[in-house]
């Protein structure tokens, strides 16, 4: 089996999936590597916002991409598209998944809960379709066992004055996501699991050329090629780390609003320092 560094020396660019908690070590060890290019950090990037910072300082500053394959999905770019042109008072996200079942752990390995895993992977998409930086944050109902949110209600206020909301929850028999923008003369919805199909005012978008199979309909073929881009100086980093620090930050305020009574919580609160699950288990 191969170490980390020996894979570094082989490789233009390196996929890391280890637990969150563990990221910032390995990319300490590729850092090393003269031959290594560009790395994608799986999601969940870091348990908190100082540990997502911390990965690009232990890549020596080099280009560090975060996995959010479903800002590559067709399907999804073109829903964002459509939204750019609307001016929504419904935006929804809608997320439910079978239960991860990461063990006893889990907390610490990860973070948090459905807030963390899998919705850390989503609320950039959210964030993205409300054209702005999210500014407070409103956990309206938030269910927890064992030390992890198993489902939550989550409404999400941008600096522009839009508001999202966000239904997760762990324990669904299969994968199901969803998200639904209207306005008052449209709705654009795209379903994304198990492939993303777009819908406009009821009717199927026809999908990207080339977007059929289901690794490129998800966003992982498009997420790889813009890794090798980048990795060859052709394409900019994105998402960056900031776009996985935002993400955090939402999972955070998100479980500090539930300790706080289901009160709005402004982003600039939020503990750098600590993990959600950290800030649920206080």
């Amino acid at each position: 089996m191969l170490t980390a560094r020996e894979l570094a020396r082989a490789c233009d660019v390196a996929v890391i999936a280890t637990p969150p908690a563990a990221r910032a070590e390995v990319l300490a060890e590729l850092a090393s590597s003269r031959r290594l290019r560009a790395v994608l950090v799986e999601s969940p990037a870091a348990t908190t916002i100082d540990g997502i910072a911390d990965l690009g300082a232990a890549f020596g500053g080099g280009p560090v991409v975060a996995a959010v394959n479903l800002l590559h999905a067709p399907a999804v770019r073109q829903m964002l598209d459509a939204v750019a042109a609307m001016d929504p008072h419904h935006l929804e996200l809608r997320l439910a998944v079978p239960d991860p079942a990461r063990g006893l752990d889990s907390g610490t390995a990860f973070g948090g809960g459905v807030t963390m895993d899998p919705a850390a992977g989503f609320w950039p998409v959210l964030i993205a379709a409300m054209g702005a930086a999210v500014r407070s944050v409103t956990a309206s109902r938030y269910e927890v066992v064992d030390g992890l949110d198993r489902a939550a209600s989550v409404l999400l206020e941008a600096a522009n004055g839009r508001r999202a909301r966000a239904e997760l929850s762990w324990g669904a028999p299969v994968a199901a996501a969803s998200l639904e923008a209207a306005d008052s003369s449209r709705v654009a919805r795209v379903d994304l699991w198990p492939v993303p199909g777009l819908e406009i005012d009821g009717a199927l978008v026809d999908s990207p050329p080339g977007s059929q199979h289901a690794l490129a309909a998800l966003g992982f073929v498009g997420q790889i090629q813009r890794l090798a881009r980048v990795a060859s100086g052709e394409a900019t980093t994105w998402p960056d780390l900031a776009a996985a620090s935002s993400a955090l930050t939402v999972a955070a305020a998100a479980t500090l609003s539930a300790r706080r009574g289901s009160v709005p919580v402004d982003v600039s609160d939020v503990p750098r320092d600590i993990a959600p699950f950290e800030i649920l288990s206080r």
